[in-house]
């Protein structure tokens, strides 16, 4: 059988979109009209010959079927991956329970930060009237101070800020080291009148985004930075 369309039938056919949508509502339409698929031929993307219907779409399947696997295959590395980073922050608390020492807790922090985050730079800003004290990655500043100031919006919506820091606010966060960082990661924490900045920098450009990651890296720096405060306390 054969579909002949004069003038008339152009002018009033259907569009491509309606077509789509009917066949996709009668999926047995081109069972029930068996003679049209004698009529309908797909040509190969790379080649001048025909192919026929059925060829087209035992393709498609396969390319779909491809990509599922595909994203499987990455949502089972990934899976793995974070199942083995929680089990490595598990060994972390469990370590850090037994040191009393704030220098050795600020270095073990920095290990670890650098180790599973790439977070090779790291600097802790408590920010207390009473306390002076400064010493490798930990530094007490005053209330008052222009770092604080700086960073008052920051406090103020009590948000993790990514990589958006001016060439000044990286040159007050990490002094010499301020060059090297690609990205970088602001880390507000108050607790109880307790205020602290955790500055966290990377080689990496990129490293550090929205998502889970961000949030369990947040989650891990409070409880890390809430540790440093019962050791300066004690």
């Amino acid at each position: 059988m054969t579909h002949t369309y004069t003038n008339k039938n152009k002018q009033t056919s259907p569009s491509e979109e309606s077509i789509i949508s009917y066949l996709c509502e009668n999926t047995n339409f081109l069972i029930e009209n068996r003679s049209l698929l004698k009529e309908i031929m797909i040509p190969h993307l790379l080649e001048s010959n025909m192919s026929s219907l059925i060829e087209r779409q035992v393709e498609i399947l396969r390319e779909e079927n491809s990509e599922l696997e595909n994203n499987f295959e990455k949502y089972k590395n990934t899976s793995m991956q974070k199942s083995i980073l929680r089990k490595n922050i598990f060994n972390f608390f469990l370590e850090s329970y037994s040191v009393e020492n704030v220098t050795e807790y600020t270095k073990l922090v920095h290990l670890f930060f650098d180790r599973y985050f790439d977070a090779s730079y790291i600097r802790v800003y408590i920010f207390d009237n009473k306390i002076q004290y400064k010493k490798g990655n930990l530094s007490f500043e005053r209330k008052d101070s222009k770092l604080r100031f700086m960073f008052t919006e920051i406090f103020s919506r009590s948000k993790p800020l990514c990589s958006s820091l001016q060439t000044e606010q990286l040159q007050m966060l990490f002094d010499a080291d301020a060059e090297k960082i690609q990205s970088n990661l602001l880390i507000p924490i108050e607790h109880s009148g307790f205020e602290c900045l955790l500055a966290l920098g990377s080689n990496k450009n990129g490293q550090f985004g929205i998502g889970d990651d961000l949030d369990l890296l947040v989650f891990v720096s409070k409880l890390a930075v809430f540790k440093l405060k019962n050791l300066l306390i004690d």
